[in-house]
């Protein structure tokens, strides 16, 4: 067996079959087709050398290496239209048609003619080299030059794009790939008499392999990593290989005279024991140079394990969020960090923690619970990666993939973990560029999960914990509100007991004044008892009133359908309009109606809904008063509009439409929780009229009322009830 011709053989097999990987595992793309055809020719270089070193026969042993080298004249110009691929450039097509046509004269002058190899050849202890002829010194030289200026382009592409990491890093992996693979041209140096057994393949060999795995594998690590391994692994095999050669090659006649017809076996227990070790050493010393490679990365890894373990503890979810954003942001040292937290009421993702570098820093402040972002990781349940999903992208033109892009830039996110619960999306953790400006590893992404992992349990832990606080201040307003309700029950008997009793009064004084008015009395005396009447009057309409407030109160704590009647809408309107005199002065604000005459009667309790309108109006002109104050708007005119129509369900649908402060979002779903107020101070408002708003018209009424709001524009409240049939 002739052991030189075993690693170029070898190389060939082993380069075909990345490449095979390569197209297959990348889905059949631009760049994989591209790199596979460069394999090809590569398999077509080292395969048929490793044939023509097996062969005894001269002559065939020369045309294998003219087919061998027939692959060399192609890789360079298979090179060119892979390279031209990764960086974009406009004009690949045509500058690989240049390419492939060099190649081609080259290739006709290596079979038609011995101006590319002569027809003479050197015998070395492998087998037998051609000799280069005038040609070969220029192919040489354009097949360097080829290299060189690809490896420039590819690299200065990589450090002029900032903003493209991934792509970056790609064109980095390949241009380093290259750098190595340049040294492939040392198979030359035998054409021109050197006795250097052509070790191209082991150069061959590693650059093929980094440009797969960049091809395969988009989440990258630091491409120190690659290029560190590959020097250890040219490093140690080179001594591996290049020892038991050098003793078998180099020290033959001095082992013949040493040992005899056995010298073979020096080389032989030598190239054993160095094949036997040379795993061992590779690690060892692979270990140590990741070590120290990635010190900086196992530290704040080792940090974050650490947080996640404890976060269980922390039983608020606010200052559990704040310290998650703290703990990574510092630790992994982060341009920004963002927790979106899913709120099951809005069914949206609401920013609950953030913290940036730049004071600058602007996002957006929920994510849809049927975006691209969430439909990913609930089908993927894997972390996001944003260079990846952009590549993807550019590789595939997914819209899918380029809504998912476009969602990621919306948040400014480079990776984006899932807290997950059992099926349950819990939480979205956004993580910035790292400020050193590298990539995301695997070990990265293994270290976020688990801390999403622990995130999520501490998470529901804490929303647990606080829903317990909730329900608990809940059950004690509504023992709160039940206690008001007993009360009311039995003040407004006293109450009505003193209405009445004022009631009999006013109308006795009323009597006599009446009887004795007439009476012949002094001018002055008959004004001040006609003074008297009216306010006595007055009296009476107030002890009514008062007595009709009270029998509401006992609907509202009774409830039932007892003061229900038939009621104009228009009556209603103007009396909380009269009832408002005492807060709003005349002309501050235009209340316009835009509803007909023809307006269907309601069915329902004249007192009650006098107070949900008189409620609606009063928080609407609180509402324009504070834009009037805060915003200052030139021309800016406070109107309340009120619009009512029936439809064919037997309703009324009424509208009261202001243009006021409106409603932030974020206090929108506590509208009518009790005891919530959105005014300015607490002084203006009990946080109760929205609460018996709702409860007056959707329980006793048996109606609906719907809000919509938006902030600095004003406000629109539906109400919905029964007509009289």
């Amino acid at each position: 067996m002739n052991i030189p011709c075993l690693f170029p053989l070898f190389t060939g097999l082993l380069v075909f079959f990345v490449g095979v990987i390569a197209y297959t595992k990348s889905h059949f793309n631009q760049i994989s087709k591209n790199f596979f055809i460069f394999c090809l020719t590569i398999f077509l270089w080292q395969f048929s050398y490793g044939i023509a070193f097996y062969l005894n026969s001269k002559p065939i042993s020369f045309l294998w290496l003219k087919i061998g080298y027939t692959g060399v004249i192609f890789t360079s110009a298979a090179l060119c239209p892979f390279a031209l691929e990764l960086l974009n450039n406009f004009y690949r097509n045509k500058l690989s048609f240049v390419f492939y046509s060099i190649s081609s004269l080259f290739s006709a002058a290596l079979w038609f003619t011995n101006y590319f190899i002569s027809a003479e050849y050197y015998e070395y202890f492998w087998g037998i080299y051609p000799k280069a002829a005038i040609m070969h010194p220029f192919f040489v030289l354009y097949m360097n030059l080829i290299f060189s200026g690809i490896i420039f382009l590819l690299l200065f592409e990589s450090f002029r794009e900032k903003n493209k990491q991934l792509h970056t890093q790609r064109l980095r992996y390949v241009g380093g790939a290259l750098s190595i693979g340049a040294f492939a041209s040392i198979d030359f140096v035998a054409n021109y008499g050197y006795e250097i057994y052509p070790c191209g393949w082991i150069f061959v060999i590693s650059y093929i392999l980094i440009i797969a795995y960049t091809i395969i594998k988009y989440r990258l690590m630091d491409i120190n990593l690659i290029l560190t391994r590959t020097s250890i692994f040219i490093v140690v095999y080179s001594f591996v290989l290049g020892i038991p050669f050098a003793i078998a090659f180099g020290w033959k006649e001095r082992l013949i005279y040493i040992i005899g017809d056995n010298w073979w076996l020096v080389p032989l227990i030598s190239s054993t024991v160095l094949a036997t070790a040379g795993p061992f050493i590779y690690l060892y010393i692979q270990k140590r140079a990741e070590a120290r490679l990635f010190q900086e990365q196992k530290r704040y890894q080792a940090t974050l394990r650490q947080a996640s373990a404890g976060m269980g503890r922390i039983k608020d979810i606010t200052r559990l969020v704040n310290l998650i954003v703290h703990i990574v942001s510092r630790t992994v040292r982060l341009e920004h960090t963002l927790v979106y937290l899913f709120d099951p009421e809005t069914k949206l993702y609401h920013l609950r923690a953030s913290r940036a570098r730049s004071a600058r820093f602007k996002t957006q402040n929920t994510i849809e619970n049927i975006s691209p972002i969430v439909k990913y990781l609930i089908r993927t349940r894997n972390p996001i990666v944003y260079e990846e999903i952009k590549q993807q992208t550019q590789d595939y033109g997914d819209m899918n993939l380029a809504r998912l892009e476009s969602e990621l830039v919306a948040v400014n996110a480079e990776l984006v973990v899932p807290c997950f619960i059992d099926d349950k999306l819990l939480a979205v953790i956004v993580l910035g560029k790292k400020i050193s400006n590298s990539l995301y590893s695997e070990s990265d992404l293994a270290v976020f999960s688990i801390l999403a992992n622990q995130a999520a349990l501490a998470m529901e832990n804490a929303m647990f914990y606080e829903e317990m606080k909730n329900t608990h201040a809940q059950l004690m307003k509504a023992e709160k509100m039940a206690t008001i309700g007993t009360m009311a029950d039995g003040l407004s008997h006293q109450i009505n007991n003193r209405l009445h009793a004022l009631g009999f009064i006013a109308g006795d004084a009323l009597d006599t004044i009446k009887l004795k008015k007439d009476v012949f009395v002094s001018p002055e005396v008959k004004e001040v008892m006609i003074d008297l009447e009216h306010a006595l009057h007055r009296i009476e309409d107030n002890v009514t009133q008062g007595g009709e407030i009270v029998r509401g109160l006992l609907k509202y704590t009774r409830k039932g359908e007892e003061g229900f009647s038939e009621l104009e809408f228009d009556q209603l309107v103007n009396a909380a309009v009269e009832m408002t005199q005492f807060k709003i002065k005349p002309g501050e604000i235009q209340i316009v109606k835009e509803y007909g005459k023809d307006t269907p009667k309601i069915n329902g309790n004249f007192t009650q809904l006098q107070e949900v309108f008189f409620n609606l109006i009063d928080n609407a002109y609180d509402a324009m008063m504070q834009r009037k104050n805060e915003l200052k708007e030139k021309g800016y005119s406070p109107v309340i509009k009120i619009y009512a129509e029936g439809d064919h369900n037997g309703r009324v649908n009424i509208r009261f439409e202001d243009n006021g402060i409106g409603i932030k979002e974020e206090d929108k779903t506590r509208l009518f929780t009790p005891f919530f107020t959105t005014k300015l101070s607490s002084k203006k408002g009990t946080g109760l009229g929205l609460y018996v708003i709702q409860k007056l018209i959707e329980e006793n009424h048996n109606g609906k009322v719907v809000y919509n709001s938006v902030y600095k524009q004003g406000t629109n409240v539906l109400i919905s009830l029964h007509a009289l049939r």
